[in-house]
């Protein structure tokens, strides 16, 4: 047994720990969406479904061919290694990101991915075969594996190792693995005659489990899966898409996996405990942002264990004798996947808001309900039915009332890979009427309705706001002179209201949702008495693409694009500054937009402009009207700019003195900008 659970553990641990290792190396390329995450699980459960039907198909052959065969393709994957994709897979700009995103993964690492997703059922079949006892002991080595990996790498692994080691290291690990499969399989190998068969079955194991209870393994596994993929692609549009968010709801996941097989599941425990987490995500689902970071983790938390123990459990209560295991995993691993591509391919087909988060928080009630009622007589299912809908009936309700009272303001939705966008209305101010727009519940610029206020500037970027600091003080204008100024992050396009005749200004706009919206249902880039074009992709990758044709041609850059409520990563790292600052004439102005709730990006801006040096003014803004409070970081080594704040701008400016970070491409870590900007 130490054999086949020490290897368990490996492949489970390296199975898991590759997921956020090669999302997070491709999430730069793809603008740091919070969908880069969902599309990399889809591609693993799909993966996982491929490996344990290939576990399943070659147990009908017997033992040494199967042993034979497995060891010819684990020698094959090594021709994948090292796993971390090229450069020849960024993007152009006008890929679908999902499609890439798969053929990336599945070209880089597919083949080590799908031997890893073998192991668990192969080698308890193995087991079966070859000594007595439950095999089901094997798969909680393996979901402890599977666990290890995914603390160990926001805690450990991304702390301490950039990327590229990390990338090293996986496939040194992998090596070790394939020797201890080497191991297993020779033992297996010398306990089987030349022609042995499998196992021979007893009168328990030929009786074959039943339809209903294949399709509840199904659904249950599905359910279980949407519920992960839903709740973690909500809390990475609220907060950041980042490995720590992802990694945390995976774990528990797998831990409710680990305790339903450890036979602990308990219905009178788990119902009325997700009722509560119902109760709680309904709160979240009204509050919003107003919950607050610790609650929305928490709740989202407790709704998502309770919600997979119930799926986990009913099936771990359904599940068959050994004889059975690899058509359970199966089953398991197809349903896992389906509730994959209904999060990831479906739902934002047919939904125009997230809808799959309440349609999956409810989904196992309705489950378990089924799995009731088919346990109980004939005489009771009635009164079960009648009481379990009336529970369903509210939790629904829940949900859906917020929502419709919500909808009342919006006059436009629109939804893709990079999340959902609402223009809505505000007209409780009868005198200044406004209209805004919301990437889901973070607002990304407004505009007053009335004609006479419609140039006027509002949200972050309003009179006496950094923005408004870097382009109307800038020394050229100041002189006179036209600006030449770079955006990256489109919102409405209210920084168009500062051009000035002559003036060119560039937008870098990675959804091309927000350049539809902000022309349709907004002014700013019509108006503008500036030269306004927009640029579709992600705007580091865009920059890195003209800096060839024309470097340092921008007085003024600004970066604003936000992915949940944070700038995304992969903008704020030493290789960004870089194509900053070769995209920037000697005397430009780098402007970031850092307003957050949750991270102090200063921070980490105070690690990079040092090694330009350059010097950071730090201008705050409070709230007026049509006006939120905001924080910008200036940039610049230009004399007169610096002089001119330090004389003028008395209040609201300051130079931060917070402890630096420095993130490159390769490393960065999320635990050192937790909290909030100081004031």
């Amino acid at each position: 047994m130490s054999a086949y659970a020490a290897v368990s553990l490996l492949s489970a641990f390296l199975l898991f720990l590759v997921q956020p290792l090669i999302a997070k190396a491709i999430l730069p390329w793809f603008g740091g969406a919070p969908a880069v995450w969902t599309t990399c699980l889809l591609f693993f459960q799909s993966a996982l479904l491929a490996g344990y039907a290939y576990a399943h198909f070659t147990k009908r052959l017997t033992t040494r061919p199967q042993v034979m065969v497995h060891g010819a393709l684990l020698l094959l994957t090594l021709l994948a290694l090292p796993i971390l994709p090229s450069a020849a897979w960024k993007p152009s700009g006008a890929e679908s990101p999902v499609w890439r995103i798969l053929g990336l993964l599945t070209a880089t690492v597919g083949a080590p991915y799908l031997m890893l997703a073998t192991t668990a059922p192969l080698l308890q079949d193995w087991f079966r075969r070859e000594a007595s006892g439950t095999p089901y002991r094997l798969y909680a080595w393996s979901n402890a594996g599977s666990l290890i990996a995914l603390l160990g790498y926001p805690f450990g692994v991304e702390r301490w190792l950039s990327i590229p080691q990390q990338g090293r290291v996986w496939s040194v690990a992998y090596l070790a693995f394939i020797a201890g499969c080497g191991w297993v399989a020779a033992r297996v190998w010398s306990s089987a005659g030349a022609d042995a068969a499998p196992a021979p079955i007893t009168s328990d194991d030929e009786t074959p489990p039943r339809t209903g209870d294949r399709v509840l393994w199904f659904a249950f596994a599905a359910c279980g899966s949407g519920l992960l993929m839903a709740i973690t692609n909500q809390l990475s549009l609220d907060v950041a898409a980042v490995p720590l968010l992802w990694v945390l709801p995976l774990s528990l996941y797998l831990i409710t996996f680990i305790v339903a097989f450890a036979g602990k599941y308990r219905r009178g425990i788990w119902r009325p405990a997700f009722i509560v987490g119902l109760g709680i995500m309904a709160a979240l689902y009204k509050l919003g942002a107003a919950a607050g970071l610790p609650f929305q983790i928490a709740g989202s938390s407790f709704a998502l264990f309770g919600g997979c123990m119930i799926c986990h459990g009913e099936i771990v209560r359904l599940a068959p004798r050994s004889r059975h295991l690899t058509a359970f995993y199966l089953t398991i691993a197809a349903g896992g996947a389906a509730g994959g591509m209904l999060v990831a391919l479906v739902a934002p087909l047919i939904f125009r808001d997230f809808w799959e988060l309440p349609a999956f928080l409810l989904l196992p009630y309705v489950l378990l309900t089924a799995a009731v009622v088919r346990e109980s007589p004939t005489t009771r299912r009635p009164v079960t039915w009648l009481a379990m809908a009336g529970i369903l009936w509210l939790g629904a309700a829940a949900f859906l009332i917020p929502a419709i009272r919500g909808s009342s303001d919006t006059i436009a939705t629109t939804r893709n890979f990079y999340g959902v966008l609402r223009v809505l209305e505000d007209r409780s101010n009868l005198e200044h009427p406004m209209r805004q727009l919301r990437h889901g519940r973070i607002a990304h610029g407004s505009q007053f309705l009335e004609p006479r206020y419609r140039e006027r500037t509002t949200a972050y970027y309003s009179m006496g706001s950094g923005v408004e600091l870097a382009i109307d003080q800038h020394p050229r204008r100041q002189g006179g002179k036209r600006l030449s100024i770079g955006a990256i992050g489109l919102g409405v396009g209210t920084i168009a209201a500062y051009g000035q005749p002559g003036d060119t200004l560039r937008f870098f706009e990675i959804n091309p949702d927000v350049e539809r919206l902000a022309r349709r249902y907004f002014t700013f880039l019509e108006d503008s008495r500036a030269t306004v074009d927009v640029v579709l992709g992600d705007g580091r990758l865009s920059l890195e693409r003209e800096m060839g044709s024309r470097p340092h041609r921008y007085d003024i850059l600004v970066v604003d694009a936000f992915s949940g409520d944070a700038i995304p990563v992969h903008l704020l790292t030493v290789e960004a500054m870089a194509t900053y600052w070769q995209s920037l004439k000697d005397d430009g102005i780098l402007a970031f937009h850092v307003s957050n709730r949750y991270l102090n990006l200063t921070r980490v801006v105070n690690g990079l402009a040092p090694q330009y040096h350059k010097q950071i003014v730090r201008i705050r803004t409070g709230a007026s009207l049509g006006a939120f409070g905001s924080t910008w970081l200036l940039v610049t080594s230009n004399p007169d700019f610096l002089q001119y704040l330090k004389d003028n701008v008395l209040f609201g400016a300051d130079i931060p003195a917070e402890r630096p970070v420095m993130w490159t491409d390769a490393f960065s870590n999320l635990y050192e900008v937790l909290g909030e900007e100081e004031s």
